[in-house]
């Protein structure tokens, strides 16, 4: 996978959101530390607090003898004594514990996704694309539907991976420089995160499980691509590779790590700037430290020998358009923007030049104009990054629970 989600276990601890996790007691702060294991909110689950230290057979028993001994003569309370909740309502998810918020939230991200291998129906298809499954504003009972493009990714040819084993010998000489990094990365990502925003369990909760759900979806998406795409990893092409850490048990393209990394990067930077840019975070210079910050993490995979400079580019492609999708579906926008990766354009050495060959999220992204850009390999011109176009989301179905949390988040930053 991604590391970033502990040991591949998807609702893990979160390292922290194990942390989260503690979220329960936002508590566990585990925290921060947290969201990093994505696995997230795995974490979010640890609840925390009182529930977990009444779970023992000890604590059972002295409750059972406690009731018995103070409970007395039955008595039946009032009619009516409760108003019953307003169903449906986001005001209720402030109630539910933070594993329950985390559930209720996949769903409404997870739901209105799709996925289909392309061309379908065939022994080896070489494109797979994610779909936004637009409701149709049709009002009705179901409603009608429709899916719409958000990404898709086309394979490299096998000659590209073998032209890019020259960077894993080479930036195998940053291991001893980078190995503290590259092992807390294992499962830390918002600790670094934290670094640049000011991120803790105890002041900035549904930030972080706002950031937690974006691990997650990144995750989710990232893995059915890997699934579908089967890329072999770099440790399968020469024995001088030699990884300074274990290789995961999933295939390598898209970068899980610059999937994720590019995802909350780009929740939490557009975070400060949606509806409207806010004091002082709105600032490009928060923008470009999220971005480095977040390549960082992805070349730091090249380093170990997990991935190729270019399953990082794919990652980092596919968590800005995640990144970008989110924020959308969490202020109700009228449109998103859909994203292709064609690996069968992406530049080879000798027709381009070793530098245009490697990671550099620059050709990806414009701090200044706030937007993904399209990459071009300079020897045919032809895009490996591209636009799908502007699509409209249908205005019907949008997700109040998605605008409760981001506005919940966005106000523990003004």
């Amino acid at each position: 996978m991604s590391a970033l989600l502990a040991n591949g276990v998807p609702l893990g601890g979160v390292g922290g959101v194990g942390g989260v996790g503690g979220v329960g007691g936002v508590g566990g702060v585990g925290g921060v530390g947290g969201v990093g294991g994505v696995g997230g909110v795995g974490g979010v689950g640890g609840v925390g607090g009182v529930g977990a230290e009444l779970e023992t057979p000890l604590a059972s028993d002295a409750l059972i003898r406690t009731r018995d001994g103070i409970a007395g003569t039955w008595q039946q309370p009032p009619a009516n004594a409760l108003a019953p909740l307003t169903t449906e309502s986001p005001a209720n998810l402030e109630r539910w514990s933070p594993a329950v918020r985390a559930t209720v939230i996949d769903f409404e991200l997870f739901s209105r996704l799709g996925f289909r291998a392309d061309p379908p129906g065939t022994p080896n298809p070489q494109t797979m694309h994610l779909w936004h499954l637009d409701a149709g504003n049709s009002g009705t009972t179901p409603p009608g539907v429709l899916y719409r493009p958000l990404a898709s990714v086309t394979r490299p040819p096998i000659a590209v991976f073998e032209d890019q084993l020259p960077f894993l010998d080479h930036y195998a000489d940053l291991r001893a420089d980078r190995a503290s990094e590259i092992l807390a990365q294992l499962t830390a990502s918002t600790t670094f995160l934290g670094s640049i925003a000011w991120l803790r369990p105890d002041r900035t909760r549904w930030t972080i499980e706002l950031l937690a759900a974006a691990f997650r979806l990144a995750n989710f998406v990232e893995m059915r691509l890997k699934h579908g795409l089967a890329c072999r990893r770099a440790v399968e092409f020469s024995p001088q590779v030699q990884p300074m850490i274990a290789t995961p048990g999933h295939s390598s393209l898209p970068s899980g790590h610059a999937t994720e990394a590019f995802t909350a990067s780009t929740v939490l930077w557009l975070l400060f700037r949606r509806p409207s840019p806010l004091p002082v975070y709105g600032a490009d210079l928060w923008g470009e430290e999220l971005m480095r910050l977040a390549a960082r993490i992805a070349i730091n995979r090249t380093v170990a020998g997990m991935h190729f400079p270019i399953d990082s580019v794919a990652g980092a492609f596919l968590g800005l358009t995640l990144g970008h999708y989110v924020a959308a579906r969490c202020t109700h926008a009228a449109t998103y923007e859909a994203w292709r990766f064609d690996g069968t354009s992406y530049p080879t050495t000798p027709a381009n030049s070793r530098a245009d060959t490697d990671f550099n999220w620059r050709r990806l992204y414009d701090i200044s104009a706030k937007a993904q850009i399209s990459a071009t390999n300079p020897a045919t011109g032809g895009a490996y990054v591209s636009s799908y176009g502007v699509q409209a989301f249908d205005t019907l179905f949008h997700s109040p629970i998605l605008e409760w949390l981001w506005t919940k988040a966005r106000s523990e930053w003004t």
